[in-house]
């Protein structure tokens, strides 16, 4: 069925709704976009920035499900963390602003990662689910 597994990959995910799959997709979106961005280095500059951005949100939204995917690399958190002396710095999750939407079945979930000032964290959590 359209939006779904192929029917040999479906049997590992009987136990879980299409809901719960969505989320689950999300999730798995988040993390691989957090931990696959860290460390990538790059310039603080807002073009260059911006069009890694766009590249990114192309190549994530490729794998399964993903209906939708914005990244954006906050110049602003990143230019703290920009060596003077050579010009880049790193990417981290404190730096990223991540929206991913996942379409499961009947299902739609969105999910965030961004910085949370008051908890000094870069948090993922859902935003939505339908």
């Amino acid at each position: 069925m359209k939006g779904r597994h192929p029917e040999e990959a479906a049997k590992y995910f009987t136990k879980l709704s299409d809901r719960e799959h969505a989320i689950f997709e999300v999730g798995i979106a988040l993390g691989s976009i957090a931990h696959q961005l860290s460390g990538l280095p790059v310039r603080a500059d807002k073009r260059m920035l911006e069009d890694l951005s766009r590249a990114l949100e192309e190549s994530f939204r490729s794998q399964p499900f993903r209906s939708s995917v914005r990244i954006k690399i906050e110049l602003e958190k990143l230019g703290k963390r920009v060596s003077s002396r050579y010009g880049y710095g790193v990417i981290t999750p404190e730096c990223l602003d991540v929206l991913v939407e996942v379409r499961y079945g009947e299902s739609r979930a969105v999910g965030r990662m961004r910085y949370i000032e008051e908890l000094g964290y870069p948090l993922m959590f859902i935003e939505s689910v339908e």
